[in-house]
């Protein structure tokens, strides 16, 4: 009897919906994989910018024996603190010590008898160690993408390869090293392939060379009709990435790596081996040779760079989908227990929508990030509700229910420190840092239901959408006299989950003398 009733153990999760675990009643094998700045408009087959190609064929896929949440998000699209609210259930920015007196998710498991290990890019002053990870191998720079230094608790070593191939030959090593042990185990890899300046392995370079991308319908965007905030950005495509160092054109200088003003690109120029570096340096050549000849200026030259843009970024994208491919297959070949593979983006990534690149925004394409939920050797999970947004800070109680409730046999613990993320309470997102390198104003906002409130609370300025009938956010509603009491209403519900959650709104707004000189005509606009 009680073998029977353990084959049909469920775990409930956050959300209300089910999946099944082991049949044996065991807990069950976990793979998290979470990568940064991957935009959900570039997964899974699409008619991508007018081209009908997969990036991520492999993450399409593993959706076939799980999901795809269409409705997941990050509560704040800051870098930094990487895995931070998976790994604490606490967003962003809660202003608390690198390693919070909260439990954290590997300190738990570890209690459930699970083993804990992690793989990849890590942003914390404290190893992974302080985190509850018995197991763990870092990148000791994030920036460097060929030949990269990593640290074990034991030795640094480099080795040789690009940072996306040699952060999965990692982990996958650790699965083989494991061998027959029964042991349950958490994994979390951290890739930071998508991140700025896109710098794909050389075998990729060439891969999208004959495809046209259309610019996104909004890509010309008139800035004058929104609030100074979206004026005031610094993350236009054509406007602000440097020719050189984010688009690969024209020579690269061959300065000392410890120069300090030495950039992200010349940096892995230096990384790499002569191999690599003869490699890159002809692949680009032909490429650059011919926009030297034609010289293409203003809107030309605009889409010109969105093309070298987005192929660069897609370069990237599939190398890490090829890599994803094989740590899934490999967590299949190394368990045959019930196991489950989790894909999931720290934040989202605009890719030409407003003419923009980068994140730290509210708006949909910066806060909506791909949660892929999957099965292995075992039943398939069912789907959580797809009009129930899900935060980055459910991730927390969603594991420890997933693979806790066997010991502890419960599931009704809250999330006591950021309990507004409920789907009946909406997402509550932060922005806190200003000026930065994108000069995205300080902001918080609340989705719920069909509509967004921002308010850039710096200067008090306000935004509001209505994603049904606005799902690119191109109209603000703010003034609307038909939806005043609905305003009002969202505004109030704005204020309480700045409070629940902890949220320093900068003491106040700030004086008309600072927002003065923000907003002088020296200021770069677009």
């Amino acid at each position: 009897m009680l073998e029977r009733c353990l084959r049909y153990l469920f775990i409930c999760l956050s959300t209300g919906q089910v999946v099944f675990a082991d049949e044996q009643g065991q807990s069950p094998n976990l793979v998290v994989c979470i990568s940064d700045n991957h935009a959900t408009s570039l997964l899974g087959s699409l008619d991508l910018k007018g081209s009908s190609i997969n990036p991520t064929p492999q993450l399409t896929r593993i959706i076939q024996s799980g999901f795809s949440h269409p409705l997941a998000y990050c509560t704040n699209s800051n870098s930094g603190k990487t895995a931070f609210p998976l790994l604490s259930g606490l967003p962003k920015h809660d202003r608390i010590k690198q390693v919070p007196s909260k439990e954290l998710l590997p300190e738990y498991l570890n209690s459930t008898g699970y083993e804990c290990a992690f793989f990849g890019s890590w942003t914390s002053s404290k190893d992974p160690q302080d985190f509850g990870f018995s197991s763990w191998q870092i990148l000791k720079d994030s920036q460097i993408f060929f030949n990269p230094e990593i640290k074990s608790s034991s030795r640094n070593q480099i080795i040789e390869g690009h940072t996306t191939d040699v952060i999965t030959d990692l982990a996958i090593r650790w699965l083989k090293r494991r061998g027959n042990n029964k042991k349950p185990f958490f994994m979390l890899v951290s890739y930071q392939a998508t991140q700025r300046p896109w710098i794909p392995p050389v075998r990729m370079i060439s891969k999208y060379n004959n495809e046209w991308f259309s610019t996104p319908d909004n890509f010309f965007t008139d800035f004058n009709e929104r609030t100074p905030a979206n004026k005031y950005q610094q993350m236009n495509i054509y406007r602000d990435l440097d020719p050189q160092h984010d688009l690969f054109l024209y020579n690269w200088s061959d300065k000392n790596s410890t120069d300090s003003n030495v950039s992200i690109l010349e940096k892995n120029i230096n990384s790499m081996n002569d191999e690599q570096k003869s490699a890159w340096t002809l692949s680009w050549k032909p490429q650059n040779e011919a926009f030297a000849r034609e010289s293409p200026e203003e809107d030309a030259l605009a889409i010109f760079q969105y093309q070298r843009f987005l192929k660069n970024y897609l370069r990237c994208l599939l190398a890490l989908d090829e890599n994803i491919g094989r740590l899934f297959d490999s967590t299949k070949d190394a368990s045959n227990k019930q196991s489950y593979f989790m894909y999931l983006s720290e934040r989202g990534s605009f890719t030409g929508e407003f003419g923009w690149f980068g994140n730290q925004w509210m708006y949909e394409p910066s806060s909506r990030i791909p949660f892929i939920f999957s099965s292995i050797n075992g039943s398939k999970p069912s789907p959580f509700d797809p009009n129930k947004p899900f935060a980055d800070t459910d991730f927390y109680q969603f594991i420890k229910n997933l693979c806790g409730t066997l010991k502890e046999n419960k599931n009704t613990e809250s999330n006591d420190i950021y309990n507004l993320i409920a789907p009946d309470k909406g997402i509550y997102f932060t922005q806190n840092i200003y000026p930065g390198k994108y000069h995205v104003a300080h902001h918080h906002g609340l989705r719920k239901g069909k509509y967004k409130i921002i308010h850039y609370h710096s200067f008090n300025e306000w935004e509001f959408y209505d994603l049904e009938d606005d799902p690119h956010e191109e109209k603000n509603l703010v003034t609307s006299p038909d939806l005043k009491e609905t305003i009002r209403e969202y505004r109030d519900l704005l204020k309480q989950a700045a409070e629940s959650s902890n949220y320093s709104l900068h003491k106040k707004e700030f004086p008309e003398d600072w927002k003065r000189i923000q907003r002088s005509p020296d200021k770069k606009t677009r």
